[in-house]
């Protein structure tokens, strides 16, 4: 059942609409449009389908709103991890506290920037306005659908803190609270477009940049989640030993992102080699250089991983099809990010770093909208257009097996005795246990904790 309508701040702190189900028909933040030439100077590719006329503007209109009007929204009903709607004034202490909730945080000079009548946070390449917060929302949708109303793909047992990096508007975090009302979730981002009311007492919403040092507990956290943050650091090495830091024993990281658009051979395979397209795709992976936070999916390394600590990782690909044609649950919601997500990710990259013009990445960009929703809607195509979704997933080792592995011991089945759930490399046997708990004893002299609070094991 969805949510009641929950304000969000924009840019210039004014409540932004948060929309849930049906069209939108309100105006999007965008910029100046395109004009009617293309790079080369011919003609835009124009398109006859009814669909991809909903994209089209006035050209004689220089002055207009974003190409990617709110118009092209697809209707759909809000789907969520949970049933319980929230009824303020029901009596209920916990509808209540979740309503009148106040504790997070936002600072009050937040870096905004307007460039080409987008606004953006900090040095961050995608913008925060309303068009973006809406395509986020959508994308969010589109996640729920995919995963079956699982919110995460890691096995979490009564988890008591989870922390989510790039927050963005928050519904991920939102939605893990609701799971898991005993827990606390913490989601951070540089910019503060969260809901500020009704929303679960136990989610708090905190300005932070990922680049700098975590001020979070040692050993801690249940859960680290990242979604869609490619291209978003300098240092992902960094930013996953951070991670590790912060994990408790047995805890886990999870990195959801997309085999980047501008590198799937699904979907750029349907565009010709010199179309905008490839053109922007190059454009975007040099500016991602030159700014030195590289697109892709390096940073999806289960060797570096494997390197910080990490153990049980495990990467799973899925198929993301591209309009209704590829999936009826979804595709038609992920077109629209697609389409709408086109201008936001290139235009400060290529303008900024390459020196691009504007009015022609947003022509490039509009040309591009207009083919990929031709090729989502053509009925004669045979081959899938998809963009393929990466999920890695890692655990950070539990005290006994960071003991183990530190003398240089690698447990085997029979050793771990029973294990739990399936989990091959979970101690759980209580005589496994406190064999190792006695030897820790033995050789320490100390009573056997965690490995960050105890003194550093001397062999000898």
């Amino acid at each position: 059942m969805p949510r009641p309508h929950r304000a969000s701040p924009g840019p210039n702190g004014a409540p932004s609409p948060r929309p849930l189900a049906g069209s939108v028909n309100g105006p999007a933040a965008g910029g100046q449009q395109a004009g009617n030439q293309n790079p080369s100077g011919d003609a835009p590719i124009i398109m006859d389908n009814p669909a991809i006329a909903q994209l089209e503007v006035d050209d004689e209109n220089e002055d207009t709103v974003s190409i990617y009007t709110m118009d092209a929204y697809p209707n759909m009903t809000a789907a969520y991890q949970v049933d319980r709607p929230h009824h303020p004034g029901s009596g209920s202490a916990h509808d209540d506290a979740t309503i009148d909730s106040a504790r997070t945080l936002y600072a009050e000079d937040v870096d905004y920037t307007t460039e080409h009548d987008r606004t953006y946070c900090g040095d961050y390449f995608m913008p925060v306005d309303q068009t973006e917060q809406t395509r986020q929302y959508v994308a969010h949708q589109v996640y729920l659908k995919l995963f079956k109303l699982e919110l995460t793909t890691v096995p979490l047992h009564n988890p008591s803190y989870i922390l989510d990096i790039g927050t963005g508007i928050g519904e991920w975090a939102i939605g893990m609270a609701e799971k898991y009302p005993r827990c606390e979730v913490f989601g951070t981002d540089i910019a503060p477009i969260q809901p500020t009311h009704q929303v679960p007492f136990n989610v708090e919403f905190h300005i932070e940049n990922a680049e700098d040092e975590w001020i979070r507990p040692a050993d801690a956290v249940d859960l680290v989640h990242f979604r869609n943050m490619e291209g978003a650091f300098s240092d992902w090495r960094y930013i996953y030993q951070q991670a590790y830091n912060c994990l408790k024993p047995g805890g886990w990281i999870e990195v959801i992102d997309y085999d980047d658009h501008f590198t799937s051979e699904n979907f750029l395979s349907y565009f010709a080699p010199d179309s905008p397209a490839h053109l922007l795709a190059k454009g975007v992976m040099e500016a991602a250089r030159v700014a030195g936070r590289p697109r892709g999916i390096d940073h999806m390394s289960k060797e570096l991983l494997e390197e910080l600590g990490y153990v049980d990782v495990k990467e799973t690909v899925y198929d993301m099809g591209v309009g209704s044609r590829e999936n009826s649950s979804y595709g038609s919601f992920y077109l629209f990010t697609v389409v709408t997500g086109l201008e936001a990710c290139c235009l400060r990259s290529l303008t900024k770093f390459l020196g691009w013009d504007p009015k022609v990445v947003r022509d490039m960009c509009k040309q591009t909208a207009l083919e990929t929703r031709a090729i989502a809607e053509d009925t004669s195509r045979t081959g899938k257009f998809v963009v393929k979704l990466r999920v890695m997933v890692a655990r950070k080792p539990t005290a006994q097996e960071q003991w183990l592995a530190a003398r240089g011991t690698v447990p085997t089945e029979s050793d771990c005795g029973t294990l739990r759930d399936g989990d091959q490399s979970t101690i759980r046997s209580v005589k496994t246990v406190k064999t190792v708990k006695t030897a820790i004893s033995d050789a320490t002299g100390q009573e056997a904790r965690p490995v960050s609070q105890r003194s550093k094991i001397t062999e000898g």
